[in-house]
């Protein structure tokens, strides 16, 4: 039982004495002073009883609601701190992300003679996933097909289809992507040839003799009239050579990562 609850339970029987002494009191008025002296010190005694017992009643009541709402201001502060919290895992987090890229993006334009046009990835192909991608301008806003398209990193592809506000770009993954390129460090030309799903590139026509390494930078040629000359394209990562075969099989990782474009250029050329 609690502390309040056996004060209660003190209190009342201390009440029921002092009241059965003062009816005593009064109607045996032939008792000694003594007694009737008792009686009413039970009934102060009683009374200050009682007062200690409110005025802690109060406290508690008070303490109570304090409690409560201590509680409840602890709760709204939690809840604040959450949001906060989340707001700094995820929001302000992706903000400064996006600061970031945007100034990349910046120095990336500043570093090119060519005219940029600024664009963004609004989808891939369903059917040939990092082949073809669709960006979100077209011809009403001045794309041309045969354009180059690149990011901060390096060669994307070429467009090859044009809609009033969309175009299509095939990427230098694809089969069908040929693009001319030169060893940066040899100056040995060669074709650049998409492998499809397996996110690589291969030189083509590049002659047993020629002596290109692991880790050569490869760029455009400039040669063929669609591609720009010195555009990073990706380094060899792969030689293979057959006595047997006139041309040795090199293998190129793109410097683009493809899984994740969102903001490219198109290459304009002025007329």
């Amino acid at each position: 039982m609690g502390k309040i609850g056996s004060k209660t339970i003190f209190l009342i029987s201390f009440l029921f004495i002092s009241f059965v002494l003062i009816l005593v009191s009064n109607y045996k008025r032939d008792l000694p002073i003594e007694v009737k002296e008792r009686s009413y010190f039970f009934v102060e005694s009683f009374q200050r009883c009682f007062f200690n017992f409110k005025t802690e009643l109060t406290e508690s009541i008070g303490n109570i609601y304090e409690a409560k709402k201590l509680r409840k201001e602890n709760q709204m502060l939690k809840e604040k701190v959450n949001k906060l919290t989340f707001q700094q895992e995820n929001y302000y987090r992706h903000i400064l992300s996006d600061n970031d890229k945007l100034k990349r993006t910046l120095e990336f334009k500043k570093r090119q003679a060519f005219n940029l046009i600024p664009v963004e990835v609004i989808a891939y192909s369903p059917f040939s996933y990092f082949d073809t991608i669709f960006i979100g301008k077209g011809g009403k806003e001045g794309v041309k097909k045969n354009m180059v398209v690149v990011n901060a990193q390096g060669l994307v592809g070429r467009i090859i289809e044009i809609y009033p506000h969309q175009a299509k770009i095939l990427s230098i993954l694809d089969k069908r992507s040929k693009v001319g390129v030169r060893d940066e460090k040899t100056r040995d030309i060669a074709i650049l040839q998409g492998k499809g799903e397996e996110e690589k590139c291969e030189l083509i026509y590049l002659p047993n003799k020629v002596s290109v390494k692991v880790g050569d930078k490869i760029i455009t040629s400039g040669l063929g009239g669609i591609f720009p000359k010195g555009i990073l394209v990706g380094e060899i990562s792969l030689i293979k050579k057959n006595p047997h075969q006139l041309f040795q099989y090199v293998e190129v990782t793109p410097y683009v990562d493809f899984r994740k474009l969102e903001e490219l250029f198109i290459i304009k050329i002025e007329e």
